[in-house]
């Protein structure tokens, strides 16, 4: 899901509340810790993903690419919308789970300052995570900590894995790779849940790339990503065994 279009709030990104950049003197005393939970994570049934992702991801989730004018991937995490499987009933996620970057952000975030020159770091400032007492200080001595530069650097990745993954949309939009595949799955118990608003590889088009194409793709890394995707087609029974789980 698009970043300035998600599900919950047309003008925030997914999971953030109240944003705003981190400030040396308003912060001076503020401090982030580890997640104790992933609470911020439960109402949602797909999470963005980066194309340095997809190996990792496909062993665990389906991917799919959500729905629009700028399909974004995502790795899908549940079967309903607003409810995310791979959260235990104290908001940890499970155990061996691939844990996508999106996720690791927060409650950081990477935004362009208003005159477009630079970027600035900043938080959600109602994440439970920050606090006057923490693991980490985000300032010290006048100076951001080397956790703060960590934290920025991070986001600084995003951004530019971001860049690599829309041009890679880009070049399966183009190529009209890209199909609708609203379907239906069957529950052990025998009801139905429907699935829309999401685009999958059609495989038989991509099986007809002009050689040339191929290469080019090949030499770029991009057929490693499409291979994964198509493999990860294999996980929906994962999502069906833990819904199933979660309702006995």
């Amino acid at each position: 899901m698009p970043e300035n279009t998600p599900p919950q709030q047309a003008s925030l990104p997914m999971f953030y509340s109240s944003i705003r950049p981190l400030d040396m003197e308003r912060d001076a005393n503020l401090h982030v810790s580890a997640p104790k939970h992933f609470r911020f994570a439960a109402n949602t049934n797909a999470i963005p993903l980066l194309v340095d992702e997809f190996a990792m991801a496909a062993a665990h989730y389906p991917i799919v690419f959500a729905a629009g004018d700028q399909p974004v991937p995502a790795a899908v995490v549940g079967l309903k919308q607003d409810n995310n499987l791979f959260l235990d009933e104290e908001g940890l996620w499970l155990g061996g789970s691939y844990l996508p970057a999106y996720v690791r952000r927060y409650p950081f975030l990477l935004m362009d300052d208003p005159d477009k020159k630079q970027y600035v770091l900043c938080i959600d400032e109602t994440s439970d995570m920050l606090a006057e007492q923490g693991e980490y200080d985000l300032f010290k001595d006048g100076k951001a900590t080397a956790f703060t530069q960590s934290a920025m650097s991070f986001c600084a990745t995003l951004r530019q894995q971001g860049e690599a993954t829309d041009e890679f949309v880009k070049a399966l939009k183009d190529y009209n790779l890209l199909m609708a595949n609203d379907a239906q799955v069957d529950m052990p118990d025998g009801s139905k849940i429907q699935l829309a608003g999401f685009q999958v590889i059609d495989p038989k088009k991509f099986d007809l790339l002009p050689d040339n194409v191929y290469l080019s793709w090949r030499r770029k890394g991009w057929i490693g990503l499409i291979y994964a995707h198509l493999l990860s087609s294999q996980r929906w029974q994962n999502l069906i065994g833990l819904s199933a789980m979660r309702e006995a």
